[in-house]
């Protein structure tokens, strides 16, 4: 009896184990929301998620452009040469944004923008490359309109995705779960089968 249970339980183990696997290897799609800002981008510098922990590590710091009689000035250190265009990030709530400006003269460690930004503006003063450097490898998120809703798919955009194979990890923990039912239940089987013989 024994003989015939030992191959109809292990040919169901691997079936068990086979169908475990297939939510693990089916890929997830996250899908981004979007903003809701009416950021426009131009010029291949992107927006930029603010993260507190990344802007600690990029050492980003921001201020206000002080009025001057040229002008708003900012700190030299604030501006980024993009492909010989000037390009100051401006902070929002959320987010990052890349602004392309006209300069004027220098005033020592500072520098007049004539066009670009408003006397009200967060202005990235240090980190500033750092973000230029971040924002030409992140993808552009796509605009969100009036009429888009998010489905149950991303609405539930914060479970856990491993970056580099795009599994979930609770389908991870059910797969390796399932790997060791299958092993344990064969090592069990075989030894059984050794002391009833």
């Amino acid at each position: 009896m024994l003989n015939r249970l030992l191959p109809l339980t292990a040919g169901a183990s691997l079936a068990a184990a086979a169908l475990l696997t297939v939510p693990v290897a089916t890929p997830v799609a996250v899908a981004h929301v979007g903003h809701g800002d009416e950021f426009q981008q131009t010029g291949d510098a992107r927006q930029v998620q603010r993260n507190a922990d990344g802007d600690a590590l990029l050492g980003i710091a921001t201020t206000k452009p002080e009025s001057g009689p040229d002008g708003l000035s900012v700190p030299a250190t604030a501006l980024v040469d993009a492909n010989g265009k000037p390009l100051l990030f401006v902070q929002t709530e959320k987010t990052y944004d890349p602004v392309y400006v006209v300069i004027g003269a220098n005033q020592g460690d500072r520098v007049v923008v004539t066009e670009g930004i408003d006397p009200t503006d967060d202005v990235v003063t240090t980190g500033a490359l750092s973000l230029y450097a971040e924002s030409r490898k992140t993808q552009q998120a796509e605009p969100a309109s009036a009429n888009d809703k998010p489905d149950e798919t991303t609405a539930s955009a914060p479970e856990s995705v491993a970056a580099s194979s795009g599994l979930p990890i609770p389908g991870l923990a059910v797969g390796a779960g399932a790997a060791v039912l299958v092993i344990g239940g064969g090592i069990w089987l075989s030894r059984r089968k050794n002391t009833d013989a």
